[in-house]
Parts: structure tokens; C-alpha cells; sequence
């Protein structure tokens, strides 16, 4: 069989069964052409984790790492987030379109966007908020370790009070609402 049926040095065949197409020599997810959205875990971090499988492809620098999925209940896991890791970058094919990225997708350098600008192709990242974490206790580190170690149930002489939409310890009450199964918020208030 010729070497271009297995991909050796193109991408035709991948082409042909997933949106995206890997370069590891110049660290890009190479979005393929007519594709105008995909999802952080099963189009972007699997099919890098069955492209390096393929060939000798573990020689490249790893191109995602990825938290969370740890069991909440026996039938909930918390969500996942995604970092592209070693300078990986998303390139959209050239085009006037909007590529809508769903999931939770951050570079590992702090700011930095996960895509390559390309002229004429804006890129929607379209992120669970469950994943980010307010500060408790304002801006005193003291009274946000106080307030930490309080929530933790670690402080004998303010008990906790929990009930299925809040926590309490002393003056301090975190509510929490899950209006859908999409969203959970928790908000921070004292007396």
C-alpha cells in the first residue's frame, strides 16, 4: 500500500474521519477545511491522544494536559478543563466564519488565546463557569485562610452548618443554586 493511504506525511485519510489535523513539527491543531466548530474533549484532546498513537507522533512535545473529571457523586464528575501545553496552538483554515470552540480550553501561559489569529475567521471559546473559583474572604489573605479553614469544617469552635443549598460557619454563608444542569453559582455573604 503507498505510504499516503497511512498518512505518512499528509493528512488526507485523517482528513477524511476528524475535523482537525495535527502538526507536530510547528506545534499547531490544524483546523480542516468546512469545519466551524468543536469540542475541547472529544474533537480536540481525543483525537490528539489517538493521533499519538499513531506513527512514531509521541516524539512531539505534548500538546494538551487536562484537571478535573474527579467523582463528585456516583453519577457526577466534576468538569474538565483542558490546557494546550508547549506552545500548541489552534490554526483555523483561512475563510470569513466564526469557529465556536465549546469547552473548557486555556493555554498554559497565563492570557495567551488557544487560536492563531487568521484574517477573517473570529474564534468563539464558549466556557463552563463552574470551573472558576472566586476568592473567599476578600482581599486579606488572613481573613481568607480563616474563612478557607472554616468552610473546611476545620475550626472546632464555629461547627458547620450544611444544607443542600448552603454552607455555614458562623457569620459567614455560601449559597449555592444549580438552576440547570449546566450551571452551579456560589455566592459568598456574612451577617
Amino acid at each position: 500500500m503507498s505510504s499516503v493511504v497511512f498518512n505518512y506525511g499528509f493528512w488526507d485519510l485523517w482528513d477524511l474521519y476528524h475535523k482537525v489535523t495535527f502538526d507536530g513539527v510547528n506545534r499547531l491543531i490544524l483546523v480542516n477545511e468546512e469545519v466551524t466548530e468543536l469540542n475541547v474533549q472529544a474533537e480536540l484532546y481525543s483525537e490528539w491522544k489517538e493521533w499519538v498513537r499513531l506513527r512514531d507522533h509521541g516524539k512531539f512535545t505534548p500538546a494538551f494536559s487536562v484537571v478535573g473529571g474527579d467523582p463528585i457523586t456516583s453519577d457526577r464528575s466534576l468538569g474538565n478543563t483542558f490546557f494546550l501545553e508547549n506552545g500548541w496552538r489552534i490554526k483555523p483554515y483561512e475563510g470569513e466564519y466564526v469557529l465556536t470552540i465549546e469547552g473548557n480550553l486555556y493555554t498554559r501561559e497565563p492570557g495567551q488565546n488557544p487560536a492563531v489569529p487568521t484574517s477573517g475567521v473570529s474564534v468563539n471559546l464558549v466556557r463552563s463557569n463552574i470551573t472558576e473559583t472566586a476568592i473567599a474572604g476578600g482581599d486579606r489573605t488572613e481573613t481568607r485562610l480563616k474563612e478557607i479553614w472554616q468552610i473546611l469544617g476545620l475550626d472546632n469552635l464555629n461547627p458547620q452548618t450544611i444544607t443542600n443549598n448552603s454552607i455555614r460557619v458562623g457569620n459567614l454563608t455560601l449559597t449555592i443554586e444549580n438552576p440547570d444542569d449546566n450551571t452551579t453559582t456560589v455566592t459568598r455573604s456574612t451577617d
